[in-house]
C-alpha cells in the first residue's frame, strides 16, 4: 500500500535537480534521493557531476564543424578510422566524447589528438555557441525522457554549470545568464521537474572545509577559473578569498532566480543535522 501511494504521489515527476555550491552536500543528497526512489519501486537514473555519459549536459565533449573535422582527419590520417568510429554527427556538426576515447585507447592513440579535441570542448566555446548547444541538448533530452518510465536525478548541471561558465569565464551580464536558465527551465517542463537547493549559511567556512578535504589541484584550478578570467579580473578578485566572494554571489543569484522559475523548488539550509535536512528533502518530494 505504501509503495502504491508513493507511485501516485511521484508518478508525474521525471526529473529531480540537486543544486548548491561546493561542499553543500549535493552528491550525498542525490544519492539519498536515488536510494529513496529505488526503495519505492521507481526506476531512478542518477547522474553526478563529471559523469561522461550525461544525457543532457556535456562533459568532456568536443564539437567540431565539418570543416574542422576535415582538418582533424588531415592532421591525424592514421587515426581516421578511430575517429570515424567515435564521431557522432548531428545538425551539421561532429561530436566526440574525447575522455572516454582516451581512456579506451590511451596507449594506441597519440596524446596530441586528444589535446586537439580538447580545444573544441563545448565548455570552452564562445558563449552564444555554448548556450545554443546546451539548449538543444536539454530539449532533446526532455523529449526523449518524457517517453520513458525512468526518473532522472541530476546533480549541479542545471544552475551550477551554466552560471559558473557564463559568469566566471565569459563575464556575461546577469540578465543574459538568467534568460538562458529560463530557457532551460522551459525545455524540461514536459518532465514536471522538482529542484532541491542546498544553501549554506556560512559560505566561507564551507569552502574552507572543502579545500581541506580536496586535493590542492582543486583549489588551484578553482582559484584560477573564478579569479583569473574576465569576471574575476574585472572585479579585482584574488586568491581563495576571491573564490569565496564568487560563490557567495553565485548562491545569492541562484536562490533569487529560483523564485522566477516555473519549477517547484525548496531551499534547504544547513541548520540542524543531516537527518533533519534529509526529512525535509523527502517531504518536499512527497508533496
Amino acid at each position: 500500500m505504501k509503495a502504491m501511494q508513493y507511485k501516485e504521489q511521484m508518478s508525474d515527476s521525471k526529473l529531480i535537480l540537486i543544486e548548491g555550491i561546493p561542499g553543500s552536500g549535493k552528491s550525498t543528497a542525490a544519492r539519498a534521493v536515488h536510494a529513496w526512489l529505488e526503495k519505492y519501486g521507481k526506476r531512478p537514473k542518477l547522474f553526478l557531476e563529471g559523469d561522461w555519459n550525461h544525457p543532457a549536459d556535456f562533459e568532456s565533449v568536443a564539437c567540431l564543424s565539418k570543416a574542422a573535422y576535415g582538418e582533424l582527419l588531415a592532421q591525424f590520417p592514421q587515426q581516421a578510422m578511430f575517429l570515424a568510429q567515435h564521431a557522432r554527427q548531428e545538425d551539421g556538426e561532429v561530436f566526440f566524447s574525447y575522455r572516454p576515447m582516451q581512456a579506451e585507447c590511451a596507449a594506441c592513440v597519440p596524446d596530441a589528438l586528444f589535446e586537439t579535441l580538447a580545444r573544441f570542448e563545448i565548455y570552452e566555446l564562445p558563449a552564444q555557441k555554448h548556450q545554443d548547444l546546451l539548449q538543444r541538448s536539454w530539449e532533446k533530452f526532455a523529449l526523449q525522457a518524457a517517453t520513458e518510465e525512468d526518473t532522472y536525478i541530476f546533480e549541479c548541471c542545471f544552475l551550477q554549470n551554466p552560471i559558473t561558465t557564463l559568469l566566471a569565464r565569459h563575464n556575461l551580464a546577469e540578465e543574459q545568464i538568467h534568460r538562458h536558465i529560463l530557457a532551460l527551465s522551459r525545455s524540461i517542463q514536459p518532465l514536471r521537474p522538482k529542484l532541491i537547493y542546498l544553501a549554506r549559511r556560512d559560505v566561507s567556512a564551507t569552502l574552507e572545509a572543502v579545500r581541506r578535504e580536496r586535493p590542492q589541484e582543486w583549489a588551484d584550478f578553482v582559484t584560477w577559473y573564478l579569479t583569473g578570467q574576465t569576471y574575476g579580473q574585472s572585479r579585482g578578485l584574488e586568491g581563495f578569498e576571491g573564490v569565496k566572494t564568487f560563490y557567495t554571489t553565485r548562491q545569492t543569484l541562484e536562490m533569487n532566480w529560483l523564485k522566477t522559475l516555473a519549477i517547484p523548488s525548496v531551499i534547504i539550509t544547513d541548520d540542524g543535522d543531516w537527518d533533519a535536512r534529509h526529512r525535509q528533502m523527502l517531504a518536499f518530494l512527497e508533496q
